[in-house]
């Protein structure tokens, strides 16, 4: 069983710049995104379980690609759900149709946001045209920019001398 910390990757250059992330790096997130354990990360990687658990809880750019990798894997499973709605909506209709139920009808009304909370649009769909886009692009900016002005305003001054 490897016990051997990690070096096969330099340390920060002067502006804070690292090389991209080592291979075992990239096959420890590999195991950790599929729900794998340290342990199994760690043998994936070929070093010790406690370089994995530093790499989770104190490196920056490990931390940054294991968060990617896991937006990417439930951005595709998200996708595979919904390519599946039209299948499960007609399964539905036809189990309605043969067993009509108003308690079911009222629930499926709920869901679709007729007489309910949820949007007929869909959860997290956005903007569909390029006006409002651009509309959210400048309300974000102009929005840091008074958050960057309110820091600053409490800024203490430096003294002098």
């Amino acid at each position: 069983m490897p016990t051997k910390p990690d070096k096969t990757r330099h340390p920060a250059d002067g502006h804070g710049h690292r090389p991209e992330l080592s291979l075992g790096q990239r096959n420890a997130i590999d195991v950790l995104i599929l729900g794998g354990t340290d342990g199994e990360a760690a043998t994936a990687a070929g070093v010790a379980r406690q370089t994995v658990c530093d790499w989770r809880n104190h490196d920056a750019e490990f931390q940054a690609e294991l968060n990617r990798a896991r937006a990417a894997l439930w951005s595709a499973a998200t996708d595979q759900l919904r390519s599946m709605v039209p299948h499960a909506l007609t399964v539905l209709a036809e189990a309605l149709a043969e067993r009509p139920d108003p308690k079911i009808a009222l629930d499926l009304l709920k869901l679709a946001g007729i007489g309910g909370s949820a949007s007929l649009g869909g959860p997290g769909i956005g903007p569909q045209s390029a006006a409002e886009i651009d509309d959210l692009v400048t309300e974000v900016s102009e929005r840091r920019a008074l958050a960057d002005l309110w820091r600053s305003d409490l800024t203490p001054p430096r003294r002098l001398g």
